[in-house]
Parts: structure tokens; sequence; C-alpha cells
């Protein structure tokens, strides 16, 4: 009995002795069960420094991306007072697990310098917008999976792979 339980304790020793940062964690994905979506009516959300309540439905720290995302936008189209709510985010659709679609965002009526949609992302706790996600055209299909975009946030779930548009997730 004692030979066996020392055995067995040989046997258990190092892996007891490993340390916990170093056996393999466990995580699984949000089910969508677990995901929070906001998807408004029409067109979307039509966003502006003046009326960044009507994205209330969000958290505050996308609310907050979104506010310092216009005043860029007023910033660097024209930083004109009378050009305040040129700036403009029309949140169409936005997810508790960071992701959040923008089917238009620039700078428009009173100071217009044109639009596009947009992709934002919520990476290493923080909002961004990358470059790569904002378009005026089709989503290329390996842009959208670098990034695990989830197919409802694609327009029309679809993409470019490089010959055609076809349906995403491929």
């Amino acid at each position: 009995m004692r030979r066996s339980t020392t055995v067995l304790l040989s046997l258990l020793a190092p892996a007891l002795l490993v340390p916990a940062t170093v056996l393999p964690a466990t995580a699984s994905a949000p089910t969508s069960a677990s995901v929070r979506t906001v998807t408004y009516p029409g067109s979307g959300a039509e966003v502006t420094l003046d009326h960044l309540d009507r994205i209330s439905g969000t958290t505050p720290a996308f609310q907050d991306f979104v506010e310092r995302r216009l005043t860029r936008l007023w910033q660097a189209n024209d930083p004109r007072e009378k050009c305040r709510t040129a700036a403009t985010m029309v949140v169409k659709t936005w997810r508790s697990d960071g992701y959040a679609f923008i089917s238009d965002m620039g700078s428009f009526a009173p100071c217009p310098d044109g639009g596009y949609v947009q992709i934002a992302v919520r990476t290493d706790g923080r909002w961004r917008t990358p470059t790569r996600l904002g378009t005026q055209e089709v989503y290329g299909c390996r842009v959208l999976e670098r990034f695990d975009v989830p197919a409802p946030i694609v327009p029309s779930r679809k993409c470019y792979d490089g010959d055609a548009v076809v349906s995403y997730p491929r």
C-alpha cells in the first residue's frame, strides 16, 4: 500500500507543482443569449454632438467613444462652432461583445465633407474604428475575418472574396 501511494504521489507531484499560468485556460466565446444587441430602426440612430442621448441603450464606454470620435470628426473637418453638428454617426447596431455597425459616419450639412460605413470594435477594453473597417464599398471577406466580425453586424451579411460578392461568413 505504501509503495502504491508513493508511486501515485510521484506521478501527481509534477502536475501539482506546475504554476496555474502554465495550464491551458478554457475560455468560451459569449453565447448569443449572453450578447445584448441594440438595433435602431430605419437607417439607425443619427448621433451628433448635440444628440448623444440617441444611443442611451448602449454602454457609457461606447457613448464616450462616440463623443470622442464625433469631436475628432468635427475638429478635422471644420472646427468652426457652426460645423459642430455636421459630425454625424448613424449607429444601426451595437453589441455588448464589442462590435457596432455604423451605417454612416462623416461630416454633413451645414459643413459637408462626405461619409462612409464603419464597423467599430472594442479591443483591450477600448472602442476604436479601424481604418480597414471603414468603406464605401462591400467589405472584403478577409478583413471581416481578421477582426472576427460577427455576421449580424455585416451589412446584408455579404462580403467580397476577391472574385465575387458572397455570403458572410463564407
